[in-house]
């Protein structure tokens, strides 16, 4: 979703912004519009607010988008490295660097129709950290990493977004 300063008017069908408008949207939109969305492989309501990025990959790959698109905040959908094939742990190493995880993760909610709270998802924030003999030049990076969980966990109870579907990351 496409939103001006003051979240009024809102720019649909895929559509390239005007001069003026901006995607900046909340933990909500970003899980039950786009996340859940590109997990179940419905059709999103910007295909060109969120990319498709190795971010856990070549970090020149997502760092070459900020100075081509010369933003400093961009949304990527990106694939989780599992450590071992049938392991729980996510690699998040890099070539040059690691995302070294802030705190733990933040439960977020959203009300259903019957007007309660129900658990959606979670953001979790990372930090990036060269490795050793590595000079990062630009600026101090930080990701925040979306996943389902709660009410839209599968019948197995396992996090759609966990393993073989996507990730939303922020950068």
């Amino acid at each position: 979703m496409m939103i001006t300063a003051d979240h009024h008017q809102v720019v649909k069908n895929n559509e390239v912004p005007a001069v003026g408008y901006w995607f900046d949207p909340t933990d909500k939109e970003l899980i039950m519009d786009y996340l859940f969305h590109k997990v179940h492989g419905n059709p999103l309501p910007s295909t060109t607010a969120v990319k498709e990025c190795d971010v856990y990959g070549d970090s020149r790959a997502w760092k070459g988008l900020f100075e081509a698109l010369e933003e400093d905040t961009l949304y990527f959908f990106t694939r989780w490295k599992k450590r071992t094939e049938k392991g729980k742990s996510i690699d998040r190493a890099t070539d040059s660097s690691t995302w070294n995880g802030q705190q733990g993760d933040k439960e977020k909610f959203c009300y259903n129709d019957n007007h309660q709270m129900v658990h959606i998802g979670s953001r979790h924030n990372f930090s990036f950290i060269p490795k050793e003999g590595i000079q990062e030049t630009c600026c101090t990076w930080v990701m925040h990493e979306y996943r389902l969980d709660g009410c839209l966990l599968d019948q197995n109870n396992n996090s759609l977004a966990y393993g073989d579907a996507k990730d939303l990351i922020i950068n």
